[in-house]
């Protein structure tokens, strides 16, 4: 299996599960991680599977994530994709979740949705900065191994 996770990161975190996610998915086949910014549309020929990750801010999705998804199709239809974020710990009432939102716009863009958006839990450590909390880089590839089933039951 061809597998593209692409993710957009500001602090580090988004980045860090992305390649948690994708290390866990090379035991299927190849595995390309790669930032929105460097998508290129070719990048999505061959492609058996998609996941598109990217931080939770203000409710819900960056606005270069935003800007990306409106431009990015599945070509051919159909290819399954999945998605993730990474938001603050706590109710998603109160944090919002960008996954929700990415897996919307990846299922209108003719994507094949076939696992329920995940997050990754992210907190302020004492000098400020968001780190990942403790468990939640474990918790994303425990959900990457499920992606491959998930994929072989939507064919």
């Amino acid at each position: 299996m061809n597998t593209l996770v692409l993710y957009e990161s500001q602090f580090g975190n988004t980045r860090q599960i992305a390649k948690v996610i994708g290390a866990e998915l090379e035991a299927h086949g190849p595995v390309r991680v790669i930032p929105i910014s460097d998508y290129q549309p070719l990048t999505l020929q061959g492609v058996d599977m998609v996941i598109v990750g990217g931080p939770t801010q203000v409710h819900g999705m960056a606005g270069e994530m935003r800007k990306f998804l409106d431009g990015f199709e599945s070509v051919p239809k159909g290819i399954p994709a999945a998605a993730f974020d990474t938001r603050l710990s706590g109710p998603p009432i109160f944090t919002g979740s960008a996954s929700r939102g990415i897996q919307r716009q990846l299922k209108s863009r003719g994507f094949k949705v076939i696992a329920e958006p995940a997050s990754f839990l992210v907190k302020t450590d004492e000098l400020k900065h968001t780190v990942l909390v403790p468990g939640e880089a474990d918790r994303a590839a425990e959900w990457a191994k499920t992606l491959p089933l998930l994929t072989s039951v939507a064919a």
